[in-house]
């Protein structure tokens, strides 16, 4: 038996990308360990819509209060700790510990970690139009020495329009995903974070010509440590 402690994860934004992030994690056990003794894991799957409007609406309380009730649901559920599986909520993340009672597992940090064990230093950020334009994540990137770069804004535009208009809804655009790997390719870095969990559902490694940092796998390898 593995000496797990039991896992919080907040989902369901997306539904799609938290059921990846769930069966990659089951994976990664197995194929670590070659056994079923997997980690206790309590899922609270959040309304994504309620998220959505919220922070269509500028209204960050109602938006950081919908993430400590489901930490504090999954903490009365007995989790450890918790685990957001998603980027874009991580622009509040420093608010939402401040008031929850349990550890917090960042992707900001394991990404960071992640880029600094593997020597990258210039790092091509996608993800939806609140993780590229704002600074959480560059903030984040920047504390460990390294550089961030964007799209364009019309290019983050058609980024954030393939996520909430198809990914979300598990719809994959072959013109969608030509359109993703000439971004990427045309933006010179020497690693794409794909900073937003549904780009795994469209974009993988051998589809670019830069290597790829997953999110939803990284964040789940450091989440079983």
């Amino acid at each position: 038996m593995r000496n797990y402690k039991r896992i919080g994860v907040v989902g369901g934004v997306s539904p799609q990308s938290s059921m990846l992030f769930y069966k990659i994690l089951i994976e990664k056990h197995f194929q670590k360990y070659q056994d079923q003794y997997y980690p206790e894991i309590v899922l609270f799957s959040v309304c994504f819509e309620k998220i959505k409007d919220s922070q269509i609406s500028e209204n960050q309380s109602e938006y950081i209060n919908e993430f400590v009730k489901a930490i504090d649901s999954l903490e009365r559920a007995g989790a450890d700790f918790a685990v957001i599986a998603s980027n874009t909520p991580h622009r509040v993340f420093s608010e939402i510990e401040k008031i929850v009672s349990i550890p917090l597992l960042s992707i900001v940090d394991v990404v960071a970690d992640y880029a600094v064990t593997n020597a990258y230093k210039r790092l091509l950020l996608l993800g939806t139009s609140y993780t590229m334009s704002e600074d959480f994540y560059k903030a984040g990137l920047q504390k460990k020495g390294l550089e961030t770069i964007v799209p364009s804004k019309r290019e983050q535009g058609m980024v954030n329009r393939i996520i909430f208009n198809e990914l979300v809804l598990d719809v994959i655009n072959k013109q969608s995903k030509e359109d993703l790997i000439k971004t990427i390719n045309s933006n010179p870095a020497d690693v794409v974070i794909l900073g937003c969990t549904e780009l795994s559902l469209i974009i993988k490694r051998e589809d670019v010509s830069i290597p790829i940092i997953d999110t939803t796998d990284v964040f789940a390898e450091a989440t079983l440590k």
